[in-house]
């Protein structure tokens, strides 16, 4: 048992807890990622300091659903807090908690769960978005959420590759070295491509991500396209369950954490149709 959760233990004999989820956007342009830093630089530690000051409560209990990257955005990020003694107004708690956050973080929506909801273990599939800019040039407003590459192939060989990571694979050649992960099996649900014009979304839905994979699935689909591997699909690619073999890290600006499930998994194809439809706030 860590000290923290020893902490809170004792701390619930004496008072009642209150858990709440927290529904979280942010550009992590300039953030180090989402877990705490030891520089305090990482997006959960500006959540626990503004938690903090607004319940007067030290060293909360507060956990995300996924660990992000540095640079890697969230539109659905969930979080659950313990709330010793009453709960507080809800929507007050959000507004005093957007007013000391920085730029570019943000909660959405702040509801009471049971005691027992943890959103990582909780979470029964999520889905993230890599977007690429398919150009020679740069789009000013895009640049900060795309990776600007050029492929070469048509899309259907594209699609063809990334079909190939749909089912329960071994996924060692496409985790990141330093993985503290015990095992390296991971189930993807669904896969899709989308896009308009020279701006491409890479949709993945899975049980459960190992570090850095979806960067290193990017990487090597679009390694695999400009024939910088030896390897020439993504089952061979697989096969190895070597990371050296596989394609490079895509950079993390173009990825986003677009969508989490915990009930039951909502259709990838009805997830894209929503984003077809235009920016939209979920309530």
């Amino acid at each position: 048992m860590g000290a923290q959760q020893h902490r809170y233990r004792l701390l619930l004999r004496e008072y009642p807890l209150n858990r709440l989820r927290l529904d979280i956007v942010y550009c992590g342009t300039g953030f180090n990622g989402w877990q705490s830093q030891a520089d305090g630089s990482g997006i959960q530690d500006h959540f626990r300091s503004a938690i903090e000051i607004v319940l007067r409560i030290k060293d909360p209990w507060f956990v995300g659903c996924s660990r992000t990257d540095s640079g890697v955005h969230a539109e659905m990020q969930v979080a659950a807090l313990d709330v010793p003694g009453g709960l507080p107004d809800l929507v007050k708690f959000r507004k005093s908690l957007n007013a000391l956050l920085p730029n570019g973080v943000a909660v959405r929506a702040v509801t009471p769960v049971e005691g027992d909801f943890h959103p990582a273990y909780a979470a029964i599939a999520k889905v993230y978005r890599y977007r690429i800019w398919n150009s020679d040039w740069d789009h000013p407003a895009l640049a900060p959420f795309v990776w600007r590459t050029t492929l070469r192939s048509k899309l259907d060989m594209l699609a063809s590759n990334l079909d190939s990571f749909v089912g329960e694979h071994d996924f060692s050649s496409f985790c990141a070295a330093d993985s503290s992960a015990k095992t390296r099996h991971r189930k993807i649900i669904a896969v899709a491509l989308d896009g308009s014009g020279p701006l491409l979304d890479i949709w993945i839905q899975g049980q459960g991500f190992l570090k850095q994979m979806v960067r290193n699935m990017v990487g090597t689909l679009v390694d695999l396209d400009n024939g910088r591997l030896d390897a020439s699909t993504v089952p061979e690619v697989l096969a190895l369950r070597d990371r050296q073999r596989a394609g490079r890290t895509a950079p993390p600006q173009g990825l986003s954490l677009v969508h989490v499930d915990f009930h039951q998994v909502t259709p990838l194809d009805q997830l894209i149709r929503r984003a077809r439809d235009g920016f939209a706030v979920a309530i």
